[in-house]
């Protein structure tokens, strides 16, 4: 007998399977059929939930920054090392479906979910956090958007294959040690930097 899913079970289930049917065979290469098959749901069904795969890149790309947002719960870990540590794929991070994505325009749909996400998901999250790491003289919320602004660059040039990892973790480092002095403890951006600087050396 088939187990009722809820609402937002079934969509968890959808959005495991597609991301999963993604990273096997690409974007391009993948229909709404093939979700509907592999989650055993009728067409109703999937659609019920998603439109088109746009939809479900908007809402994969939701799903990895939700991720990122669920990790800024950690009180006592700088919002800048935890946001680097968990979302860079420079660093070692999963690239979530980033590789799924062969053509430009589906690069350029994934950015755009991917800053509406931001925006949407992260942003404010990142703003309260920062607070408590910046120097008492210096605006946290500016502090906060510089950072996000660099991020966003970094991601850009990455997904459109403008940088290869180690570039991009070149990048990163030179913007964070900019960022550094505005910081309460600079130092414990130390071993971030050098994890950078290593890689950024290894091409």
């Amino acid at each position: 007998m088939r187990t009722r899913l809820s609402k937002s079970e079934r969509r968890d289930q959808i959005l495991k399977k597609a991301r999963q049917i993604l990273v096997k065979q690409g974007l391009a290469k993948t229909e709404m059929e093939d979700i509907r098959l592999a989650c055993g749901i009728s067409r109703g069904g999937l659609y019920h939930h998603f439109s088109n795969k746009r939809a479900v890149l908007d809402a994969l790309a939701e799903e990895e920054v939700g991720l990122l947002a669920e990790a800024l719960d950690d009180k006592d870990a700088s919002p800048i090392i935890v946001l680097l540590q968990n979302g860079s794929s420079h660093l070692g991070a999963d690239a979530g479906v980033h590789s799924a994505l062969q053509t430009l325009e589906e690069r350029l749909d994934y950015i755009s979910a991917l800053e509406q996400a931001f925006s949407a998901i992260l942003k404010d999250a990142v703003c309260a956090r920062m607070g408590d790491f910046v120097r008492d003289d210096i605006n946290a919320e500016h502090v906060a958007e510089l950072f996000m602004t660099v991020n966003a660059h970094i991601n850009r040039r990455e997904i459109l294959g403008h940088w290869s990892s180690a570039q991009a973790a070149g990048f990163a480092a030179t913007s964070l040690e900019a960022l550094a002095p505005l910081l309460k403890s600079p130092e414990e951006l130390n071993p971030i930097l050098l994890d950078l600087k290593q890689r950024a050396s290894s091409s």
